[in-house]
């Protein structure tokens, strides 16, 4: 695990094997209060913390799901579910929503309120590896509450892209390039490529 700095803004880098860790953690920390017997992960990095958790409490029972709130043409928070919970009913179920970070909140405020809750579930409990300060949701277990800017290592290509436009306007393309190869851990001709790809 890797806090890094670029012009004042500071950076968590992971690796695969921090993720292993931070899931460890997080593993003990519910095996004291919590054992689901559902976990369902959100998309896109909360399916990746729930099938290592399926694995930690031997559950075969892993589902998923994908959605985001946005503001809509009136200034009211609309929802977006563009991926649904195949189970339809989760009455007499103890299950455990999942999440990479909760930063602003509102996607696992969107899948408690637009998804879980309305399949009745018996009991239900939220967990993430992240939370950031600001957030308006604290979910019921988390590991870590950073300020810094996550970087997972199934959001690099990501990261490259969004960091860049951003890294343009403060710095030359070579120091661009050498910064989001040292946060990312992607090789440098890889950052010029996904950038330039980026560009078309």
């Amino acid at each position: 695990m890797a806090l890094l700095s670029v012009n004042g803004q500071r950076f968590l880098s992971l690796t695969w094997r921090d993720i292993e860790e931070l899931v460890d953690n997080l593993f003990l920390k519910l095996g004291e209060t919590y054992k689901p017997d559902t976990i369902i992960g959100v998309m896109r990095g909360g399916v990746i913390i729930a099938n290592l958790l399926s694995d930690l409490f031997q559950s075969q029972e892993v589902y998923v799901i994908g959605c985001r709130s946005y503001m809509g043409k009136d200034r009211r928070e609309e929802v977006k579910i563009y991926h649904d919970l195949i189970l339809k009913d989760l009455r007499n179920r103890r299950v455990l929503v999942v999440d990479d970070v909760s930063d602003s909140g509102n996607t696992l405020k969107t899948a408690l309120k637009h998804i879980i809750t309305p399949r009745s579930p018996g009991e239900v409990r939220t967990a993430t590896l992240h939370i950031k300060p600001w957030t308006s949701y604290t979910p019921d277990y988390y590991v870590d509450k950073t300020d810094a800017w996550i970087i997972y290592p199934w959001e690099r290509i990501e990261a490259i892209k969004i960091l860049g436009k951003i890294f343009i306007k403060e710095m030359n393309h070579e120091q661009v390039v050498s910064e989001l190869s040292r946060l990312t851990r992607v090789k440098r001709d890889d950052v010029e490529r996904v950038l330039k790809d980026y560009d078309r």
